[in-house]
Parts: structure tokens; C-alpha cells; sequence
């Protein structure tokens, strides 16, 4: 993430318009990452595609969950443009772990196939 927030921050600084492919499947955080500084290396590449006035335009090509697509200059970050491809999924989380959530008792009490 740092590596991109400074292609971001060159791309800004010479009045490059900055085309991002999106194909994010969200990242869950353990404790390894966060102390290695996950959030804080995405909030360096957050703050980069903010702060940027140069043409922002996103194409999401499979998949943009969670945090991690709200980092990759999503139109909530004010990209100037957003396009999706047909068979792109955007959500705050995939359907396996939102029904394992979801239905948490229901499958506790069912018992596993062999």
C-alpha cells in the first residue's frame, strides 16, 4: 500500500490521471498484520487517492469488499468516474462469511457431512 500511495502521489504531482483496476476480496486483519501495520499502510494509500485533483477513474473487474475497496479510490473517495465490469460483485463483505454471520446458530446446531 505504500508503494501505490506514492505512485499516486507521482502520478499527482505531474498531472497524470490515475486509471485503477479494482479486484480487492477484502482483507481480514489478524494480529500478525495489524502489528506489522496493516491499517496504518492503508491509510497512507486512503489519504493519497484523497488528497489527489489529477482525473480519478476505478474499474472494478471481479470483486470489491470491505474497507479494502474504500482504499482503492472507490467513488466515496471522489474518483471522478467508477465502472464496473458485468460479472463484478461490490459489497461489504462476501456471502460465505455474511452467512456464517448471519445464520451463526443455525449452523451450529446442524452437524457437519463426512
Amino acid at each position: 500500500a505504500s508503494k501505490a500511495a506514492r505512485f499516486v502521489r507521482l502520478c499527482n504531482a505531474f498531472n497524470v490521471p490515475i486509471v485503477t483496476l479494482v479486484d480487492v476480496p477484502g482483507f481480514l486483519p489478524g494480529t500478525t498484520e495489524e502489528h506489522r501495520g496493516i491499517i496504518r499502510h492503508g491509510a497512507k494509500l486512503l489519504y493519497a487517492y484523497a488528497e489527489a485533483t489529477v482525473p480519478k477513474i476505478a474499474v472494478v473487474l471481479r470483486k470489491a469488499y470491505g474497507g479494502a475497496y474504500c482504499v482503492m479510490s472507490s467513488k466515496m473517495l471522489g474518483a471522478d468516474y467508477n465502472y464496473a465490469w458485468p460479472s463484478a460483485e461490490i459489497a461489504v463483505m462476501g456471502a460465505k462469511p455474511a452467512v456464517e454471520i448471519l445464520h451463526a446458530d443455525a449452523m451450529q446446531s446442524v452437524t457437519p457431512e463426512k
